[in-house]
């Protein structure tokens, strides 16, 4: 684990363990096959060309993870940066251990290891949980126990799917955090502010400051009352905390009305449990 860990720092536990406790095989690394349901989309090329000069000096110590697909050919489980990182260094053979395992368990796997290592970007990670729910029937709590993550949490992040394209690239390649998408999802012209936060190095507080200032702007050009900035940022709050749009309305005499808004009865139910504890 110790060599494991000097080669490739991003190696999980769980694949240590399993590494660990699994006998491994030689075979040529053109038999081998990226994982074309991979969740993790982008590499980082300068972290691949250090691990390549790694190997070059010591060779791959630890086996990559695979299935096998017929007589010759494999597919990568876990691994996909060492594979990568062994053909730059110009690698014949590669050590790999055989697991039998259907297409539900793998995806499963890429995403917990990807995940544990914090190597997916959040768009990648929600594209990856929207597979497992969408073809594999998961609700958002069995995804919460498997993933090791809240409910809120699972919630949030499927929610970054609903930002247009472009805002999502920029998430994809770092111009803007999960925080920023977060106050974006929702919002009219998300891709115009999106590109002012950039522009201006806002951070998540400014970002949901500005917003805030937008949307008064409109409500006060459409003639409807405006709406006090902290009670805005608060309807940002409660929804990061559920996992759920909210809606407040403020009365002058102190009374008020909050409304939560949901999609579905899993939704629904959730709400319920915590409303009930």
């Amino acid at each position: 684990a110790l060599i494991g860990e000097a080669e490739d720092p991003n190696l999980s536990k769980s694949e240590i363990k399993e590494i660990n406790e699994s006998k491994s095989n030689e075979i040529p690394i053109e038999f081998l096959f990226p994982n074309k349901n991979q969740p993790r989309k982008i590499f980082d090329q300068e972290k691949i060309n250090e691990l390549s000069q790694s190997i070059k000096q010591k060779g791959l110590i630890l086996p990559i993870l695979v299935k096998k697909i017929d007589e010759k050919n494999y597919q990568i489980i876990a691994g996909e940066r060492r594979w990568r990182a062994s053909q730059k260094a110009g690698l014949h053979n590669i050590p790999v251990i055989i697991k039998n395992l259907d297409d539900k368990e793998i995806l499963e796997i890429a995403l917990i290891e990807n995940m544990q290592r914090e190597d997916l970007n959040p768009i990648e990670e929600a594209e990856g949980i929207t597979r497992l729910q969408e073809e594999y029937q998961y609700t958002q709590e069995e995804l919460a126990k498997i993933l090791g993550k809240s409910r809120p949490q699972i919630s949030n992040t499927i929610r970054l799917l609903k930002l247009p394209h472009k805002v999502q690239e920029f998430v994809q390649n770092k111009s803007l955090s999960a925080g920023h998408a977060r106050a974006l999802v929702g919002v009219e012209k998300a891709y115009s502010i999106a590109k002012i936060a950039i522009k201006k190095d806002m951070n998540v507080r400014q970002l949901e400051t500005y917003i805030a200032y937008i949307k008064n702007k409109k409500s006060k050009r459409d003639g409807n009352k405006l709406k006090d900035p902290n009670i805005l940022s608060l309807e940002n709050e409660i929804t990061q905390m559920l996992g759920l749009s909210t809606k407040i309305e403020q009365k002058s005499n102190e009374k008020g009305k909050l409304e939560i808004f949901y999609n579905n009865l899993e939704q629904f139910n959730d709400l319920l449990k915590k409303l009930k504890s």
